[in-house]
């Protein structure tokens, strides 16, 4: 980020074709690997600033981020001055936390808000940070939105088979208890806040909790996403569930097990106990009256 706010602040008087150039030749420069792969949501950039379509959709992209920018720019000061904090606060609870994923803040050309993601054979933290400025009340939600991504750093750093499952119900138990933990690290913060998006998620996926439970026990073991990936996009399903309906239902469960669990223990669950634990649960909400 300080390399694009560079460029940002010292070309913003160019034209267009000036900016663009620049914007080749300082930020995807610094970075080739970053911007080489498919992280970035315009594909790859790095070699490919003299391609005309490459060109104009980077144009587009520079018009179209600066309504964000000062929303980027106080994302950046949160960053600066309480990611270490962030950090700490986490260590705090789960005392083995010692990743080694390097972690990348960077414009994603609005690819991606935060994730853990490959940039060619790296493993990596990665925050999108205009794709972040685009969240409705990011701004005032950071801390939850990077404790549940540290989260699942750690997550794969002590239990990676499960960020690598790509079964439903792993799926479901990890995005479910990264959401309970980071509502757990933030004092005060609703069920909604937690959950980021949609708006009033809870409230509009609560009275769909029998029948969610009971989708994910009818395919655990799935790992053909279009058996469950509704669950987790943004999109309402065609069955009519809310979009991201998934994370509420892995938050239950997460929570359930939480009465009777440290985050710690909860996070160190593996294997076919872990297993048994979270179908029990889904057990349980699907039999709710």
């Amino acid at each position: 980020m300080p390399t694009f706010w560079k460029f940002w602040d010292s070309t913003i008087q160019q034209p267009d074709d000036v900016r663009v150039r620049a914007f080749f030749d300082t930020v995807v420069a610094a970075y080739p690997d970053l911007f080489h792969h498919g992280l970035i949501a315009s594909g790859a950039l790095t070699d490919l600033g003299s391609v005309p379509e490459v060109q104009k959709r980077v144009s587009k992209y520079l018009d179209d981020v600066k309504p964000y920018i000062p929303a980027m720019r106080c994302i950046t000061t949160n960053i600066q001055q309480n990611f270490s904090r962030y950090v700490s606060d986490l260590s705090a609870t789960f005392h083995d936390y010692a990743p080694t994923t390097p972690v990348y803040f960077t414009v994603s050309l609005f690819g991606f808000a935060a994730g853990m993601n490959f940039s060619g054979e790296t493993l990596g933290l990665y925050f999108g940070i205009d794709e972040l400025a685009r969240i409705p009340g990011s701004d005032g939600n950071l801390k939850i939105i990077f404790e549940h991504e540290l989260f699942h750093q750690y997550h794969y750093q002590i239990a990676p088979e499960i960020s690598t499952n790509q079964a439903a119900w792993a799926y479901m138990w990890e995005e479910g208890l990264a959401t309970y933990v980071s509502r757990l690290m933030s004092p005060g913060c609703t069920i909604d806040q937690a959950l980021m998006i949609p708006p009033r998620l809870s409230e509009l996926a609560r009275p769909h909790l029998r029948e969610l439970a009971q989708r994910m026990l009818d395919n655990p073991d799935s790992t053909v996403s279009p058996t469950f990936a509704d669950l987790f996009s943004l999109d309402a399903a065609a069955s009519g569930l809310p979009g991201r309906s998934g994370y509420y239902l892995g938050f239950r469960v997460a929570e359930s097990l939480g009465a009777t669990r440290s985050p710690m223990q909860l996070a160190h669950l593996r294997g076919s106990e872990l297993e048994q634990a979270v179908l029990g649960e889904l057990t349980e909400l699907r039999n709710l009256a």
